[in-house]
């Protein structure tokens, strides 16, 4: 027994000293780094042993490849890192866990899910007093409202992250948020208060001589004359950022520094080296493989070759930046693509002329090759019909196929279309009632800045509280009738993402539970899927008074089986040949035109049980 334990120990200061290098080759180099901790979670025995020091490699492991690796595993590691560290009871590492996930669907562009972990971080460290972490998660949280152009929110939990900051006398923490303050205002359009803060962010930068900090100040500043129109500064301002961020090991930072660069020097007409800056963003672009910074390199792209009379290669990026705006916050149409496909089509008329030309002399040809054909069939009509008949069994046959097909084809038309309006009816809700809600909520904030009699008015207060909650609903609806999730992640991340959000808001438990779908279905089965769990959960909410919901998926060979069971009440399934069943009875057809089968088992009292399996093809 004492050798036992002798060599556990060792095992356990050998994986501590490993976890420890790694730390240290984390800034100086990332394959290092990741050397040191795949031994670790190379060395299962670990698992048992010292528990902590494993999760902490599978979770550092995964925030270094983030960039260069598919979101997928990266996540896989993150789970099983929350796994081990729950076993321990370990909230400060689960919590720092759950900003590592969030951080990875931050970089990939699905904010909703990035949103989610961070606020499950918060939760944790808000619990725990870990000020740090809190800090964090506020500043990554204003960061998505940010970007997703929410400017107001993006201010409130950026003043949060510096308060919380100066709670630890942060200095870095301080200087890198106070950059953050002063974007903040510039978008609120603020300046003066922007300017104070950039002047903040450079103090603390110069106290403790770092490179991010001081880059990220005037980074600040940058915005500061940008918004001024003052490109002078602002080119002036964007190589001091360039100068301290490129000292740095950080692509996307890098990435962003020669962004800014190129936009000044593209505002002082200095084409050339707004070039040269454009064609280095892209190089960390493509190492990052960041949708955002994709956009941003490309719609600069454009810009600069318009500028330069080269309208070709403008709407060749034009396109690849709308190919990159594609996302539930970016589905706005770009004007200045039609007006670059304008400029470029002028610019090759004589050639699509000649097309045309060309095209016209194919249908003569065409018709020509038609009218002979047409001859040839007439006289062989005869002959053709002695065959016909010998093979007029085989045609019913056929015939029966064919229209099986056509109902197969019609069902799956029916459900395009429904999705096709469910798609419009999201966009209307997000791009139309939810702006104007939103544009709603800042007229009713700004009122009570300069209405002071109403600082305390519970009337008011109330009012903006139903706001605020009625626009989180038509949000929420607008997500749930356009599940953006489905194609970034696939069925099983988006299933688990609606089962999550269902669960915190019907108050009964889902247990979500899946098998052999690691690779992706095709995209109609996905669709249909996904809303026939959403259909289904949707039902329990209304009538089953369940309190616990299991939710399973599995595929075996060529075959889909979806089941869903609740502890409700119950029904009776005869209702389904009344119009109170209207709504299963219907999916029950549409399973069965699509070559499956659905089963329900149900009676008053003793819950329901919903099997459906569907041929992958």
């Amino acid at each position: 027994m004492g050798m036992v334990l002798c060599q556990m120990s060792a095992a356990a200061i050998n994986a501590d000293t490993l976890l420890r290098r790694g730390q240290f080759y984390e800034k100086l180099n990332t394959d290092s780094a990741l050397f040191y901790y795949n031994q670790i979670i190379a060395d299962k025995n670990l698992i048992n042993t010292h528990t902590e020091t494993y999760a902490k490699a599978l979770r550092k492991k995964a925030l270094l490849q983030s960039e260069n690796k598919e979101e997928r595993e990266n996540l896989d590691l993150c789970r099983q890192a929350i796994f081990y560290f729950k076993k321990m009871n370990n909230g400060k590492e689960i919590g720092i866990t759950h900003n590592t996930m969030a951080n990875i669907y931050q970089v990939k562009g699905y904010f909703d899910l990035a949103i989610a972990n961070y606020q499950q971080a918060a939760a944790i460290f808000d619990s725990i007093k870990f000020y740090n972490g809190l800090t964090i998660c506020y500043s990554n949280i204003a960061s998505i409202y940010n970007n997703t152009e929410q400017y107001p929110n993006a201010l409130k939990y950026n003043l949060l992250a510096f308060q919380t900051a100066a709670l630890k006398n942060d200095t870095f923490s301080e200087g890198m948020i106070a950059h953050d303050v002063a974007i903040a205002f510039v978008k609120n359009n603020q300046p003066d208060s922007a300017r104070y803060y950039a002047a903040t962010a450079l103090k603390y930068g110069n106290a403790i001589n770092d490179n991010f900090v001081t880059g990220y100040a005037y980074k600040a500043f940058y915005e500061y004359y940008k918004s001024k129109k003052d490109w002078t500064n602002a080119y002036a301002n964007a190589q001091q950022s360039l100068t301290y961020i490129l000292k740095t090991s950080s692509e996307y930072d890098a990435c962003f520094a020669y962004c800014n660069a190129a936009e000044s020097a593209l505002s002082l007409q200095q084409l050339n080296e707004a070039r040269t800056a454009i064609i280095k963003a892209e190089g960390f672009a493509k190492a990052v493989a960041s949708f955002q910074l994709n956009k941003r390199v490309y719609s600069l792209y454009k810009e600069i070759a318009a500028a330069s009379g080269d309208f070709k290669n403008a709407f060749h990026y034009a396109q690849l930046y709308q190919q990159n705006s594609d996302s539930v916050f970016y589905e706005k149409r770009n004007n200045t693509l039609n007006e670059l496909e304008t400029k470029y089509q002028t610019a090759q008329k004589e050639t699509q002329i000649a097309q045309q030309q060309t095209e016209i002399q194919q249908t003569k040809t065409r018709l020509l090759i038609a009218v002979i054909l047409f001859l040839l069939l007439f006289f062989g009509a005869l002959l053709v019909y002695l065959f016909l008949k010998q093979r007029q069994k085989l045609l019913q046959n056929k015939i029966i196929t064919i229209e099986q097909q056509k109902k197969l084809e019609l069902t799956q038309a029916i459900i395009d279309g429904e999705e096709q309006e469910r798609t419009r009816l999201a966009k209307e809700l997000h791009d139309g009632i939810g702006g104007l809600m939103s544009m709603l909520k800042l007229k009713f904030t700004n009122f009570k800045k300069t209405h002071a009699e109403i600082q305390d008015s519970t009337e008011y207060n109330s009012a903006l509280d139903l706001l605020n909650t009625a626009s989180q609903d038509i949000r929420k609806i607008s997500h749930a009738l356009m599940p953006s999730a489905l194609e970034r992640l696939g069925l099983v991340d988006a299933v688990q993402q609606f089962c999550t959000s269902m669960q915190s808001s019907a108050g009964f438990e889902i247990d979500f539970q899946h098998y052999g779908l690691e690779d992706r279905l095709p995209q109609r089965l996905e669709l249909l899927t996904y809303r026939m769990i959403q259909e289904l959960l949707n039902n329990i909410v209304k009538y089953a008074e369940a309190k616990e919901v299991l939710v399973q998926l599995s595929k075996m060979e060529q075959q889909l089986s979806i089941t869903i069971e609740d502890d409700g009440k119950g029904f009776d399934v005869c209702m389904l040949k009344n119009k109170d069943g209207i709504g299963l009875h219907s999916m029950q057809k549409r399973i069965e035109l699509l070559g499956g089968k659905m089963d329900i088992d149900s009676a008053p009292g003793r819950g329901t049980s919903v099997n459906i399996e569907l041929p992958v093809l």
